[in-house]
């Protein structure tokens, strides 16, 4: 199976960024929000410099992520914020996908100039649904991660790591049989 999340180069092309919002842009540290080390540079070389558009796509709630967003210092950088109430959809059993359609329509965009960044299996399967390139970001895993390696690319994280076997579990394809009652 061709792996979701190898490109660690974002092309020339690309007018969208789609991002994650939790553990993605922001990460939690003593009871505080704190934007990802490199991300401000990130933000600001695409939005400013190559005139993309950033939005957060997330499926947590709406003022949950205004939160995080503002406790980082982060909100400026983002036309739009795509979240639980209307850009996420209920596969039944807990889980959820990130309606990346909904953006692209929104903003006229074609999936193949869109690219979607998070660090979940949930959001590369997001992504693969939506047949848009997607790049993975660790989360704690390594710690010498900054985005700001992803302006000029490759980063020194190789987002093809991202395990097959995870994605196949979270897919249902690997699941453990249950246990008999």
């Amino acid at each position: 199976m061709p792996q979701f999340g190898s490109s660690t180069v974002i092309p020339a092309r690309v007018r969208l960024i789609m991002l994650d919002c939790f553990d993605t842009l922001v990460e939690h540290q003593d009871w505080t929000y704190l934007a990802r080390r490199g991300v401000v540079e990130f933000l600001a070389h695409f939005s400013k410099k190559r005139n993309v558009a950033l939005v957060v796509v997330s499926d947590a709630e709406e003022s949950a992520i205004v939160a995080a967003l503002d406790q980082a210092k982060l909100s400026g950088y983002f036309g739009r914020i795509y979240h639980a109430g209307n850009a996420s959809q209920d596969l039944g059993h807990g889980r959820r996908r990130k309606r990346l359609d909904i953006p692209l329509v929104d903003l006229g965009i074609a999936a193949a100039d869109a690219l979607f960044i998070g660090d979940s299996p949930a959001d590369a399967e997001s992504a693969r649904f939506h047949s848009i390139p997607f790049i993975r970001v660790p989360r704690s895993e390594d710690r010498a991660f900054t985005f700001a390696s992803l302006i000029t690319g490759p980063s020194c994280y190789n987002s093809g790591d991202f395990s097959a076997a995870m994605m196949k579990y979270y897919l249902g394809d690997d699941k453990p049989p249950a246990k008999p009652t």
